[in-house]
């Protein structure tokens, strides 16, 4: 009993020792680290954990400040506003150990936060090659986040600052290099970017739990619990589990469904089928199992040639063969967005007829080619030799089941409520800021109305949780994109651009207008370099005292009916208004039963007549109203006119 005690009592003593040893580091947040840039001109908390009752001095460019770690081990002292420094410093926190952060400057921090437009790397912008190999900027400094989620707001993150070379700067976010860099060459202060991004995320993804839960208008989390999203992994893990509970199993390719894949098949009694789309949306409300087949003349320089093939994202999984020899298999595992794209050896391409079988397995929801997405299907040789897939297809069902249903409803892992903000935001709000910047609404572009809430109410937040109600939020109006559409329409992303464009009521915004530097087919334009500028503007003007600087392209202000024709006025008229090209285009105009035409437009001085030979009657304006609208409607500046409507 006495020696059992003993080993007890041992045991118990180092773990005291142990935990005592972790206790007794000093330990500063992920932020607080080598090539750090502090914010000039306010106080700066420095923060971090010890020993409960542990004494910690902060020394900082002849600052010296002292404190007492509370009983749960957390420690803040408060620097007094720190001037502007280019020169390298050191950070000394003391305690029972010492930690040194080297090669700090004192200059301007911004966070960047958004979708993939914000994620978008430099080495993917245009002219990447260039902006990278002159990216020569020591002072420029990114703390690249590290992407994860949580349940709760966490007060530390993972991450690292980097300094901007050449050899780096092809993985900051191109927009906020581009923001940073002109801010940065005119004013020569230290520019560091909190760079906290996720490509397909939602506003309410970035949003506080409060905000949410204290209006039911807003996404509320429903039936997800804690524990089931402490972080992505998690997370991941109980989506995948939830799925492959409820959902149809795929018993994969059985050698009498292979003859599907060959040449020379008989396929009269397959149904057509127009891709991309998805089965549902083309009358097979079923999951299961659904073969596709195309045959394609291939010009005989292309015969042995190694080519590629782009299906774009497809639901669930696929099997795709050339000829009847399988080149490509794709398990999306329940990721979303799962493109689809595999090489073809040469000894498979001949000359002439060749057949491409794809067979999809759609195990839950919506199956098939998504429809959504703008870029062609297609066969490729190189850049100047495509053969376009897009379009009429033969197909036939392997194994129908009835549709399978999740008993409650599962965000994609890019939508769940609360969670990048609770991860990747909320750790870095006592960390002072100059501003931030923002560039997102694709993923919210279907429940715009919801978004007029829920975007203003996101900014403040953040702006409570920094505890600066003034604090800068500059944002980018989402660009144009998709198919232009030869009639006037309802618009799609137009409504989320002029909930984007209503946000400016909001003190201490701006907005920079995007809807000319967009790609019809891709909906990660490379021009983020005009973004970049445009959103400099803003800060040049409100941060940086540029007071004669043009911040925006005309915002429609108000209209009035002159008989036949209707004079629109504008702010930002920006030394005058311009029609770009020549001529003015993308304005339509209605009746009172709001049947838009396409209109005429000219300018007379700071305002736009507008008017139609078949309108006797107008009521109502529209103008670059559609997913990828004609635009030439500019100012002086040469700033574009921001999307609106007269009507509501």
């Amino acid at each position: 009993m006495r020696h059992h005690h003993f080993k007890n009592v041992l045991a118990g003593l180092a773990l005291m020792l142990s935990a005592g040893g972790l206790w007794a580091d000093v330990r500063l947040p992920a932020i607080l680290s080598d090539n750090l840039v502090l914010q000039k001109g306010v106080p700066v908390p420095i923060r971090g954990w010890a020993e409960p009752a542990e004494k910690v001095a902060v020394e900082f460019t002849g600052q010296r400040k002292e404190t007492v770690a509370d009983k749960a081990g957390n420690w803040t002292v408060m620097l007094d506003p720190l001037a502007m420094s280019t020169v390298p410093a050191e950070l000394r926190v003391a305690g029972k150990n010492t930690v040194i952060i080297k090669n700090v400057l004192v200059g301007d921090v911004w966070l960047a936060s958004g979708q993939s437009n914000m994620e978008m790397p430099v080495r993917q912008a245009a002219n990447a090659a260039q902006e990278m190999a002159s990216a020569n900027y020591p002072e420029i400094r990114f703390f690249m986040v590290v992407r994860d989620m949580a349940s709760a707001p966490r007060d530390d993150g993972a991450g690292k600052w980097v300094i901007c070379t050449p050899a780096d700067v092809g993985a900051f976010s191109a927009a906020a290099y581009f923001f940073a860099r002109e801010l940065h060459t005119k004013y020569r202060v230290p520019t560091g970017v909190i760079n906290s991004s996720v490509g397909a995320s939602s506003c309410q993804a970035w949003t506080p739990a409060e905000v949410l839960t204290s209006d039911s208008r807003l996404p509320q989390l429903a039936a997800l619990a804690p524990e089931n999203y402490r972080d992505r992994k998690t997370y991941e893990a109980f989506r995948k589990e939830t799925y492959e509970k409820y959902s149809c199993k795929d018993p994969g390719v059985t050698p009498e469904y292979l003859a599907w894949a060959q040449p020379g098949l008989d396929v009269s009694d397959w149904k057509d089928f127009k891709a991309p789309s998805s089965i549902e949306a083309q009358g097979m409300n079923i999951d299961g199992a659904v073969w596709f087949r195309k045959e394609v003349d291939i010009p005989a320089t292309w015969a042995g040639q190694n080519l590629s093939i782009a299906l774009g994202p497809i639901s669930d999984n696929d099997v795709t063969y050339m000829n009847g020899v399988k080149v490509g298999a794709t398990d999306n595992n329940w990721r979303e967005w799962v493109f689809r794209s595999y090489s073809i050896p040469g000894k498979l391409v001949k000359a002439g007829r060749n057949v491409i079988a794809v067979r999809i397995f759609n195990r839950i929801g919506n199956g098939g080619f998504y429809p959504g997405y703008p870029a062609p299907l297609k066969l490729r040789k190189d850049s100047a030799n495509e053969i376009i897939l897009s379009g009429i297809w033969k197909s036939k069902v392997e194994m129908s089941a009835k549709p399978a249903k999740l008993p409650f409803v599962l965000p994609s892992p890019y939508s769940v409520p609360t969670a990048f903000f609770n991860a990747m935001i909320a750790p870095y709000s006592k960390f002072p800021l100059r501003g931030f910047i923002w560039y997102q609404g694709e993923g919210n572009a279907g429940a715009a109305q919801q978004h007029d809430v829920l975007f203003p109410a996101m900014i403040e937040s953040w702006r409570k949780w920094w505890g600066n109600p003034d604090l800068p939020f500059y944002f980018v109006q989402l660009a144009s994109f998709r198919a232009r559409e030869a009639q006037p329409s309802e618009g799609g992303w137009a409504r989320l651009r002029e909930s984007q464009m209503k946000t400016l009521a909001l003190h201490n915004t701006g907005m920079a207008v995007a809807i000319d530097i967009g790609e019809a087919m891709e909906i990660h334009p490379k021009n983020k370099q005009d973004v970049g500028r445009r959103l400099a503007r803003w800060a040049m003007r409100d941060c940086y005292g540029d007071k004669d600087i043009e911040v925006s392209g005309p915002l429609y202000a108000a209209s009035k009916v002159e008989g036949e024709k209707i004079r629109l006025t504008f702010t930002h008229l920006g030394g005058g208004l311009k029609a770009k090209g020549g001529e003015l285009k993308g304005f339509a105009i209605a009746g009172a039963d709001k049947k838009f035409v396409w209109a005429s437009a000219r300018i007379e001085g700071g305002s736009v007549v507008v008017w139609s030979e078949t309108v006797k009657s107008p009521q109502f304006v529209r103008y670059a109203w559609a997913d990828n609208p004609e635009c030439t409607l500019y100012n002086a500046a040469d700033l574009p006119a921001s999307p609106f409507r007269t009507d509501n």
